[in-house]
């Protein structure tokens, strides 16, 4: 296995399609940049956990457990992936580079990196929708001279499709995410009292690491069901907190600033008065 990575390291990184394509005996892409394929083709059966450098976008069919319900699974850039399966995929994928997706910003959706725990559950005319532009986007890639733009025209069509698909699933779904939402503003409730040796500002990454999710699925699950961005549930938080310790007159507004994990007390003020419209000073003096 050592043979195929550029880096001895766990989980191995790939640098490139070529190499995982190789890997996992798929068929070798037609360019660098995208490779657009079906499964199985060949693809092994199993992996250890591998880090490839590059964006996969995958439509699954038929797989234990899920009866007749296809699946969307999506993995960026140097997140471990791996797989156990007695029987070959059925499906398709998408692998193409960060540099395209850098460089084409309309490509630039956040279900990317959504992570393989996040699989997006495609109804049957949704499934019609994505595995028609697969086909499309399949038979224009294995042409003999394939078209780039028309390539990331059909990304761009099917990326559109997936976020709106996203978005029903986070309506119908509200048993799940009402658990998951719930489970966030326990944390965030929570985080000061249950950070208070060497505390620092609460993050959406230590969150989404709390509960198992990527950082742009929480984002994107608590704006769609409150209406605000995680980050701005996290800054009001902050804002509550500091209100209460500013009201007992016990400290300073720089060791308020401290004790919630600020290195700099004017990032804190700064906070503050944007929040609030007030600086701390005042407020603490009313």
């Amino acid at each position: 296995m050592d043979n195929y990575f550029v880096e001895h390291i766990y989980p191995p990184k790939i640098h490139d399609i070529t190499t995982f394509n190789q890997y996992v005996k798929a068929k070798l892409p037609k360019h660098n940049w995208i490779d657009i394929g079906f499964y199985p083709d060949s693809f092994i059966l199993a992996t250890q956990p591998v880090c490839p450098n590059f964006y996969r976008i995958s439509i699954k069919f038929e797989l234990d457990g899920e009866g007749d319900k296809s699946l969307m699974f999506f993995s960026s850039p140097n997140q471990p992936i791996e797989w156990n399966v007695k029987k070959p995929f059925k499906g398709y994928y998408i692998q193409i580079t960060e540099d395209i997706i850098a460089n084409y910003q309309h490509l630039e959706y956040s279900f990317l990196t959504y992570g393989l725990h996040e699989p997006l559950y495609l109804e049957k005319e949704e499934e019609t929708v994505i595995t028609r532009i697969f086909e499309d986007a399949l038979r224009e890639y294995e042409s003999n001279n394939f078209s780039m733009n028309l390539l990331l025209a059909y990304c761009n069509l099917m990326f559109a499709h997936i976020s709106k698909f996203y978005e029903r699933q986070f309506d119908v779904r509200k048993e799940k995410y009402n658990r998951l939402i719930s489970d966030f503003f326990k944390l965030l409730s929570t985080y000061y009292s249950n950070n208070n040796e060497s505390v620092t500002q609460p993050t959406v990454t230590y969150f989404a690491k709390r509960l198992n999710i990527t950082p742009n699925y929480l984002s994107d699950l608590i704006k769609f069901h409150t209406g605000k961005p995680v980050l701005e549930h996290i800054h009001l938080q902050i804002i509550d907190t500091s209100k209460s310790l500013l009201r007992s007159n016990k400290y300073t507004v720089s060791e308020i600033a401290y004790k919630l994990g600020f290195e700099y007390p004017n990032y804190f003020s700064r906070l503050f008065k944007k929040v609030t419209g007030k600086s701390p000073s005042s407020f603490q003096k009313k």
